[in-house]
């Protein structure tokens, strides 16, 4: 882990200052950032602005443009999506990666796929969303640069839905924390889910896989990530 990317948001509405002073603070990751979510203020940064592939807390924009269209009302809760073969192949229990294990031709709520993607990481629910929101993954790509641009994200680019590996396919830890922000600030009714621990689909239960849910005391969210390219 020490060799690895890591992100630290920091998402409470008070933080305990160090009485030495956040720039005295040391880590080992090679990028990190620690932020007031009430106020948006860095207490650390480091390398925070450097161009990352952010693996599966790509999934973040994700659900952000799929939360925005519910919030549009172009999408409902109880509304359903096809499941294709290529959602399968590339993201389902063909592809040997996290995946909601979803089956080929299945309708899901929209309401599973998001505990799908923020509890099981399924790459799936993620492509299965990407292709019935824009009809193709790359088209959803494009949805999510746009919506990160508004956002006012400067170091981000995505190539797909789900965070796996391409080599144009980057974000800032900076771009990160300023995401995560709009998504607590923006969507505040969905935020529980982030903490839930364990989600059973298609009659297979798995747990949240955030580790910190575990073994950090407080911790609510927000979303982990790990491929070879990006570490964890």
């Amino acid at each position: 882990m020490t060799n690895k990317n890591f992100l630290l948001l920091t998402l409470t509405a008070s933080l305990i200052a160090l009485s030495t002073g956040a720039s005295a603070y040391e880590t080992k990751a090679k990028n990190a950032i620690l932020l007031d979510y009430d106020t948006g203020a860095y207490l650390f940064t480091k390398n925070h602005q450097e161009k990352i592939a952010p693996a599966s807390m790509s999934k973040l924009m994700t659900v952000y443009v799929l939360l925005q269209k519910i919030k549009e009302g172009e999408i409902s809760l109880e509304d359903t999506f096809t499941v294709s073969e290529n959602a399968w192949r590339k993201g389902g229990a063909a592809s040997c990666g996290s995946t909601m294990f979803l089956k080929i031709n299945q309708e899901v709520k929209v309401e599973d796929l998001i505990k799908g993607i923020l509890i099981q990481s399924g790459n799936d629910a993620c492509i299965v969303v990407a292709e019935n929101i824009a009809g193709s993954e790359p088209e959803f790509a494009a949805l999510l640069n746009e919506t990160a641009e508004k956002m006012g994200l400067k170091n981000a680019h995505f190539e797909n839905a789900t965070g796996l590996p391409h080599p144009d396919h980057k974000i800032s830890v900076e771009d990160l924390g300023l995401l995560a922000r709009h998504l607590i600030h923006d969507f505040p009714e969905f935020y529980p889910i982030f903490k839930q621990k364990e989600f059973t689909y298609n009659g297979i239960k798995q747990g949240n896989r955030n580790p910190l849910l575990y073994s950090l005391k407080g911790a609510d969210g927000l979303k982990t990530g790990h491929t070879d390219d990006a570490g964890f």
